[in-house]
């Protein structure tokens, strides 16, 4: 079923409610008005002959021919007088049938007025009380023009409850319709945007309606995708280009090794050098399959660890030190917390292993002296890692580019490496809620602060 459909059926079934309540309201309400009306008729008209009969004694005979020659007269009108012993005194149209009971005789003498219902007939009690004993006087007839009046209004109210409902169940559907509009223009705005056409966007109008707030959002959402699908292709280009290389070298030096037959030392060099572009292309690979991994999806599955910084630390630093000799860094405690849970952070241990690896190797390999320094700072809410390093300052153009996969500034392009180290330390970070910054001036050292956060936030 549509939006549209609903809408209408909730907003038909809405005014149908209050419609019905409203027409039955008025229905019960002109119903109590001519019953009420018509008992009063029939109580006065019983008074009349209570008055005539009982007060004034005239005689039966002459009040039944003053009965017959009134003009008033209602449909089915009966009027009968009944003594203390329940005995009928006088009637009048004894050809209509009135059983009324000696039970409701004695209720109405004990109530002194009584107004009820017996078939189609309305019938008003009332009680008189004399020195002879108390009689009953009995007043009925049929109220065939009220109940007449109110078959017809009956009639009237069901037609005009069709009509109305009709109509607004139109109307419900014209205004449905014109309320999902934008949403269907959207639809089919939005059917027409592929990955070639990603630059358009919904129009936003002026007003802050839902709509407008909608397409707002749908927009972002587009440039999001926009920025992944151009970040796909830049890692695809990037990818392509890192792979072609080594590729390119290996099966040039193969070709020229195999154009003469050369001596076992010229074959040995070849082969090194067919190593190391092997070895760059394991490593590129293997920085790239870390990367693709490191997502926040996985970081239910990732972060279960509970890690403590000043152990991965010192694990870095023997890492660092043996795979380079000529590297040397220098580790700084800020004073321990007493509470050894302030040294930990949930997380995952080899994730951070890596990406201080990486910040480390990093400063060694730019520093001017090939040393490097890690301090750490405890809070009662983080851990503060500091890494840094004297050498040329990182330039300020490029600063907010090094964390791009595959960015190679003009320093680091005499260096070796593919340009995904940064990238995939940023990624960790944010992985585990953290943030990471650097900062680089001449004179002063090239600093990167990443500040690792206690506890997730839900």
């Amino acid at each position: 079923m549509t939006i549209r459909t609903r809408l209408t059926l909730r907003f038909t079934g809405l005014v149908s409610a209050i419609l019905a309540l409203a027409f039955a309201c008025l229905y019960a309400f002109c119903s109590y008005f001519i019953s009420s009306d018509f008992y009063r008729r029939l109580e006065r008209k019983a008074d009349t002959v209570g008055e005539f009969l009982i007060h004034q004694r005239m005689s039966p005979q002459l009040l039944g021919q003053f009965s017959r020659l009134r003009k008033d007269q209602l449909p089915a009108q009966k009027i009968a007088v009944y003594d203390g012993k329940n005995s009928p005194v006088f009637i009048t149209n004894e050809q209509i049938p009135l059983a009324v009971s000696t039970k409701v005789l004695d209720e109405i003498r004990s109530r002194k007025n009584r107004k009820f219902r017996q078939g189609a007939a309305f019938v008003t009690g009332i009680q008189y009380a004399t020195a002879n004993g108390q009689y009953i006087v009995l007043a009925s007839a049929e109220n065939r023009y009220g109940d007449q009046f109110l078959l017809r209004m009956l009639g009237v109210l069901i037609g005009l409850f069709g009509g109305i409902v009709g109509i607004v169940a139109f109307s419900g559907w014209l205004y449905a319709g014109e309320a999902l509009r934008p949403m269907q223009r959207m639809e089919q705005q939005l059917n027409h945007i592929f990955p070639n056409t990603l630059p358009e966007r919904l129009p936003v109008s002026t007003e802050n309606d839902e709509i407008s707030r909608l397409s707002i959002t749908i927009n972002r959402l587009l440039d999001r995708i926009d920025e992944s699908f151009r970040l796909q292709r830049m890692f695809v280009a990037n990818v392509s280009h890192e792979l072609k290389n080594p590729l390119t070298q290996i099966s040039s030096q193969l070709e020229v090794a195999l154009l003469n037959r050369r001596e076992s030392t010229t074959y040995q060099e070849t082969i090194r050098s067919v190593l190391d572009d092997v070895h760059e292309l394991s490593t590129l690979t293997r920085e790239l399959l870390q990367l693709s991994q490191v997502n926040q999806e996985s970081a239910v599955g990732l972060l279960t660890d509970s890690v403590r910084l000043d152990e991965v630390v010192w694990d870095v630093w023997e890492d660092v030190s043996e795979t380079n000799p000529h590297y040397d860094v220098i580790v700084h405690f800020e004073e321990l917390p007493d509470d050894f849970n302030q040294v930990t952070v949930p997380g995952n241990t080899a994730l951070l292993r890596t990406a201080l690896k990486n910040l480390t190797e990093n400063a060694c390999k730019f520093s001017s002296d090939g040393n490097a320094l890690i301090q750490v700072s405890f809070s009662k809410t983080a851990v503060r890692i500091s890494i840094q390093n004297v050498g040329s300052p990182i330039p300020a153009d490029e600063l907010p580019y090094i964390f791009e996969p595959f960015y190679r500034g003009r320093q680091t392009a005499e260096v070796r490496g593919n340009g995904v180290g940064l990238s995939l330390v940023k990624r960790i970070v944010q992985l585990h809620q953290g943030t990471i910054t650097v900062t680089s001036d001449e004179g002063q050292p090239t600093v990167f602060q990443l500040e690792l956060v206690r506890e997730f936030s839900r």
